[in-house]
């Protein structure tokens, strides 16, 4: 019996099935190279890719438009105030917009072909310091946890006839499910170290599956990183 599971947010695809070492060391070289580039043709042909990255790996379009939209809604502010403090300011604007948009792409193809999980470990196995990829995991993982504490603690509140209002009982009710849910989550956590070291945890983030390098994997990984210098020459030619 195996523990491994294939996650149903991820769709099968050449992507997903990319080591993920080798894919988050050439998504890295990539952003590197983006983040560089200045010029609006450079970027056009960057965020080109990064959509490409995104249908081969079988991202639904509507969730690539509704990523968009936010990263767009996000930058809006600067793009927008950019151009009155800044003469010209509209490529600027442009091109700050594309680069971020990009960036934000190749995340979500990151997320959306690898588990959070293995993305860590591989990058533990790049060499990240093991600390900052543990609490970078339970940062995660209890996120989500404490989202879900929080709305049962809101959901029960309100089932007892509770009702935000600038009232003093209304603050001290939110004071005191707010610790409430403070308290709870030490206590979870306290409760997950214990069964942790019970298992013989000795801090190193470890795939539910081994990595398995290909001939393919270093393949892709050498085109990401042509594509990128290629692209820096092009940008910084005389």
């Amino acid at each position: 019996m195996t523990l491994a599971y294939r996650d149903p947010s991820i769709p099968d695809s050449p992507p997903a099935r990319w080591d993920p070492r080798w894919k988050l060391a050439a998504l890295l070289v990539f952003t590197v190279a983006v983040a560089f580039l200045r010029s609006i043709p450079a970027l056009g042909v960057v965020l080109g890719i990064a959509i490409i990255l995104l249908l081969v790996a079988r991202v639904a379009i509507p969730i690539i438009l509704t990523r968009t939209g936010l990263l767009l809604l996000a930058v809006a502010p600067f793009v927008l105030v950019l151009p009155i403090f800044v003469e010209n300011g509209w490529p600027i604007a442009v091109a700050i917009a594309m680069r971020c948009l990009t960036i934000g792409l190749i995340a979500l193809f990151l997320l959306r072909t690898a588990t959070v999980a293995d993305t860590l470990a591989a990058a533990r196995s790049l060499g990240m310091p093991g600390t900052l990829v543990m609490i970078a995991q339970l940062a995660y993982r209890y996120s989500l946890t404490l989202f879900g504490e929080a709305r049962r603690l809101r959901v029960a509140m309100l089932a007892r006839g509770f009702r935000v209002r600038t009232t003093r009982h209304a603050y001290r009710s939110l004071g005191h499910a707010a610790g409430a849910l403070l308290v709870s989550g030490g206590e979870r956590a306290e409760r997950v170290a214990a069964a942790m070291r019970a298992r013989g945890f000795d801090g190193t983030p470890r795939a539910l599956v081994p990595f398995r390098s290909r001939t393919v994997d270093a393949l892709a990984f050498a085109g990401i990183v042509f594509v990128s210098a290629a692209l820096l020459a092009w940008e910084f030619a005389p």
